[in-house]
């Protein structure tokens, strides 16, 4: 009882999927079985019953539909899991080549080899500034693909209009020089504009200091693209290579211009302009 509060689920816990969506796929788990396995039965039935009895295709068709249908309906019942393991695909790569890799040169050479290059690589990444941006540009890529996965969560959760589960697609992100850039393609139900109003959001989600969301094509209006702004990249001061080649091309010994006259004149020795001689009227 101490480890919960105002609830039946303990405090801390994490769900991978989530009570409404797995009622969801499970009745659909179900209708897959039922369409898969009569249409499947019926094709193998008569197509069997060309060379076997008819007795004998039938309980052919039922088995292979049977069949079938529980891959199937095996397949539709866990791809909410499924789903949540693509996630997360790109990490557990990672990882497991890691540590593949780790064991592998520990039994081809020394155990204390794969220590020595894991700490050399982490030391390049962490040491040479160039190599640590872009290597946490595009680790910040990954993390905004999770944030907005979650806001996402909870912005369709709250709409109960919407079917649960319908996430919009992440297709890509890519650093920019102010943050991030991530291209979503919407499911249906959903709309650039029921994104309105949620930039806030988003930036607090990411960690950052802005979001934008626009249409990123003209064509698919699904297709949307969300700007991660982290920092400005107009406020550095940027040296400029032109005083470097105006000093490099600069020579005392070579010829210059006659010095331009003086700007500034006494009007006493400016001479006054004879006025102009008009013939008078007849």
């Amino acid at each position: 009882m101490a480890g919960r509060m105002f609830g039946e689920r303990p405090v801390g816990a994490v769900t991978l999927v989530e009570t409404p969506v797995s009622r969801s796929y499970a009745q659909k788990a179900r209708v897959a079985f039922l369409v898969v396995a009569a249409s499947v039965a019926l094709v193998v039935a008569a197509t069997a019953s060309v060379a076997l009895p008819l007795v004998l295709a039938v309980v052919v068709g039922l088995l292979s539909g049977g069949v079938c249908g529980l891959v199937v309906a095996c397949l539709v019942r866990v791809w909410p899991a499924l789903r949540v393991l693509w996630w997360w695909a790109l990490e557990i790569v990672a990882a497991v080549t890691v540590f593949v890799g780790m064991a592998y040169l520990s039994r081809a050479t020394h155990p204390a080899v794969p220590l020595v290059l894991l700490a050399l690589v982490l030391g390049v990444v962490f040491g040479v500034g160039r190599v640590r941006r872009r290597v946490s540009a595009w680790v910040w890529c990954v993390v905004v693909r999770h944030r907005l996965r979650l806001c996402f969560t909870e912005f369709i959760r709250s709409a109960s209009r919407l079917h649960p589960g319908r996430l919009p697609l992440i297709l890509w992100a890519r650093p920019t020089p102010a943050g991030e850039r991530v291209w979503v393609w919407l499911r249906p139900g959903l709309d650039l504009t029921d994104l309105d109003g949620k930039a806030d959001k988003l930036a607090v989600a990411c960690w950052a200091g802005e979001a934008r969301m626009v249409r990123a094509s003209a064509r698919h209006a699904a297709l949307v693209r969300v700007d991660i702004t982290r920092r400005d990249p107009l406020t550095g001061l940027v040296a400029s290579p032109l005083s470097a080649w105006v000093a490099w091309m600069r020579d005392e010994d070579a010829p210059v211009s006659p010095a331009m006259p003086p700007l500034g004149l006494d009007l006493l020795d400016v001479p006054e302009p004879a006025p102009e001689q008009r013939n008078p009227r007849r």
